[in-house]
């Protein structure tokens, strides 16, 4: 369905419609359409944007397409090789396509498991969440689920990019012939920008397991087979802006390709000194949280997340100091969508028992998170191939008292939808995770343990994996 615009669509996203900026000129090397994220549409590259601007400056045609901004990458793969097929058609030559996020994966899908490969000359992924996302992990584990409740954000989309889902889709796709047909190119970034940014909690969260721009790891937006081009300083939003990108793709829309040079800001591994609380609930009026701080811990970051955005927030300490200055930011992760951050960062906090108090005078879901950082941690090892799962700690002198799981189960075929929860303080190799139906296992660890002075601390893991037909783990 194709839509004629000069570049400035006044729509709300209607998924399958297309359209081309008519003020373009001559037509340089490939036309490019380009791919929104989740929880977005067309108008992430044009209202605001300068996508357009470079496009017209270096001679190109763009034509954008808007897709189910909550829909898995099966839903809008198939809408995107209907379409594909129409652009094919009416520019009479192949496309090179421009996926942000979550589009690049639902451009794979569309050439890989429905055919639309024989439309598309090359593809460009800017940061990609190819592996999928920690951050979608949080989303469907136990303590989110107050928060996604009140949001209504649960969806197939996030679904969709768990990290257990995602071992799913990389197992279907990447041993065709067909997941090389096409070639990829990748971007990934690594900026998520200060205290204030709206992609600061989501860095922050994701530098436990390395360097992201906020939403996406760099890591995971890389494909084994994918040739990549850069790593720079861009977080998840301008890593899409005309200006920061385009230099870098221009010799990716001609019609041969010379060799791409690497380019790459400094990328570190993960901070293995940060570990991580989570709780959650929803309360009207005056709602209290509270958590153990123990000896060693060199900093906390406190992050509400709630669907409110005016409650005050009121932090005790042990000795009965108070902090008010809360900063607040709208998400901007895309898994959280309409969600608001109230965070406080403290250095050197004294051990004991701390409180948290929201003051509202409406109903509040949310979701607490308690970021610690400390040179030793507590760290899961994943669940071996009989489902049995075993804890290590860098630090051998700490103690672990009490691991309480909490299993969701999503069978493959039943999505969000049809859902059976497990809770156990056993092993988990009493209850075998390859026994159960093919499917998604979010696990949710709560750990209580002691340091070697006694101090008590506490502590929350979550992972999510895949369990094919044969009982295999991924």
């Amino acid at each position: 369905m194709r839509e004629k615009t000069e570049g400035i669509q006044n729509t709300l996203g209607i998924p399958g419609r297309w359209f081309v900026d008519e003020k373009a000129d001559g037509m340089q090397g490939f036309p490019i359409l380009f791919i929104h994220g989740i929880h977005s549409s067309s108008d992430t590259w044009i209202r605001g944007r300068d996508i357009q601007e470079f496009t017209r400056e270096y001679g190109h045609q763009a034509a954008f397409i808007d897709l189910h901004p909550d829909g898995d990458m099966w839903k809008n793969g198939r809408l995107l090789e209907e379409a594909l097929h129409d652009i094919y058609r009416f520019f009479k030559r192949k496309v090179v396509v421009v996926g942000h996020s979550k589009g690049g994966i639902d451009i794979q899908t569309a050439l890989v498991h429905f055919g639309a490969a024989p439309f598309v000359e090359r593809v460009i992924t800017l940061s990609s969440p190819h592996h999928g996302s920690e951050l979608a992990d949080l989303a469907f584990s136990k303590w989110a689920g107050w928060l996604t409740d009140g949001l209504k954000s649960r969806n197939e989309a996030v679904f969709s990019l768990q990290t257990g889902y995602m071992k799913s889709f990389r197992s279907a796709t990447d041993g065709l012939d067909s997941a090389k047909a096409v070639p990829f190119y990748t971007f990934g970034g690594t900026g998520w920008g200060g205290m204030n940014s709206e992609l600061f909690w989501g860095g922050l969260y994701l530098s436990r397991y390395g360097q992201s721009d906020g939403a996406v790891l760099v890591k995971s937006s890389r494909l084994p087979y994918g040739r990549e081009v850069a790593v720079e300083d861009w977080s998840h939003l301008t890593i899409k802006e005309g200006k920061k990108i385009f230099p870098y793709i221009t010799d990716l829309l001609s019609e041969k390709v010379q060799e791409v040079p690497f380019v790459s800001a400094s990328v570190s591994g993960s901070d293995e000194g940060n570990s991580v609380l989570h709780r959650g609930g929803q309360f009207t009026g005056i709602g209290t949280e509270t958590f153990l701080v123990e000896d060693g811990v060199e900093e906390i970051s406190i992050d509400w997340i709630s669907d409110q955005q005016d409650t005050i927030y009121e932090l005790v300490s042990p000795d009965g100091r108070v902090y008010k200055k809360f900063t607040h930011t709208e998400d901007a992760t895309g898994f959280f969508p309409g969600a608001y951050h109230h965070s406080i960062i403290l250095s050197h906090p004294i051990s004991g028992r701390w409180e948290i108090t929201g003051h509202t005078q409406h109903n509040e879901h949310y979701m607490l998170t308690i970021l610690f950082h400390k040179r030793f941690h507590i760290k899961a090892h994943h669940p071996s191939d009989d489902g049995s799962s075993s804890f290590g700690a860098l630090n051998i002198q700490e103690k672990l008292v009490k691991k309480t799981y909490t299993i969701h189960h999503f069978p493959i075929n039943g999505g969000i939808q049809k859902r059976t929860t497990v809770t156990t303080t056993g092993d988990l190799s009493s209850l075998p995770l390859a026994e159960f139906e093919e499917g998604i296992h979010n696990i949710t660890i709560d750990i209580e343990g002691e340091t070697q002075t006694g101090s008590k601390f506490e502590r929350t893991l979550i992972y999510s994996v895949y369990v094919d037909g044969k009982g295999n783990i991924l």
